[in-house]
């Protein structure tokens, strides 16, 4: 997926809506962030989880803010404007420009499914997370994506095009060992769905059909018509309150031990 301004436009609204707000509230509860903490934000997007990092550990703390797209850095240092304890810089999770053993948290939100070399990626957790310290991975089971649909063999198609969005669609099924095999605990596991039966501007279903309408068209015969009816379909069944969405997050807490 490639990161153009239209993108960045559509994913700061994803990450507005009710589903993705409690998600952060979810990914928050789990770190447990303390005053003076230092924080790490791996693929920060448009910086609303930094936000609200930035207010748990006040400006006794620091929270470094870590994206590949440039675009995404721009959204997020505006919305973090007037916080100099809250710095950003363009950066991959593959190679971490953090001092080893300094972070006292990290997160990591719907980030490494888009990694195609994970145990670097891992590694390089493990080498910036202070011994003691936890770690919040957040990442997305694609193959469970559900929409109610008229044309389900369409729905098909446009869901198989959109597979080609990132390098892993079901990486949580096979994380965990991967986890541990870096050094590793996990804490806690969650399931974090992302549900509404609600048609709206504010629901994560409702933004993830315009991303994926707006990726899938010449992919895997995906034309851009074909791609046009599937989102009007949607439309036409959220405006009548026939609305089903899911998709299946989950959340690995882990710990680094001291």
């Amino acid at each position: 997926m490639q990161f153009d301004e239209a993108t960045v436009r559509t994913l700061e609204s994803l990450y507005q809506t009710q589903e993705a707000a409690t998600r952060r509230r979810t990914v928050l509860d789990a770190l447990k962030l303390r005053l003076g903490e230092c924080i790490l934000d791996i693929g920060t997007g448009p910086g609303f989880l930094a936000l609200e990092m930035a207010g748990a550990v006040g400006a006794t703390g620091q929270v470094e803010c870590i994206d590949e797209s440039e675009q995404m850095i721009d959204v997020a240092l505006k919305r973090c404007g007037g916080k100099p304890w809250v710095c950003f810089r363009i950066g991959s999770a593959t190679d971490l420009a953090v001092t080893s053993n300094s972070c006292d948290a990290v997160a990591s939100v719907q980030v490494y499914e888009f990694v195609t070399d994970i145990e670097k990626a891992l590694a390089e957790l493990h080498r910036v997370l202070r011994p003691g310290g936890r770690a919040a991975i957040v990442s997305t089971d694609w193959p469970s994506t559900a929409w109610n649909s008229s044309d389900p063999k369409r729905m098909d198609r446009i869901l198989d095009a959109f597979s080609e969005h990132c390098a892993h669609i079901a990486l949580p099924r096979f994380i965990s060992p991967m986890i541990k095999a870096a050094g590793f605990t996990i804490s806690k596991l969650s399931v974090l769905p992302q549900f509404s039966v609600t048609y709206g501007l504010d629901r994560f279903g409702f933004q993830m059909a315009g991303l994926i309408s707006s990726f899938v068209p010449g992919r895997r015969g995906v034309t851009q018509e074909e791609a046009a009816g599937w989102l009007d379909d949607l439309k036409q069944i959220g405006e009548r309150g026939d609305w089903f969405f899911n998709v299946n997050q989950y959340l690995f807490l882990l710990e680094k031990p001291a």
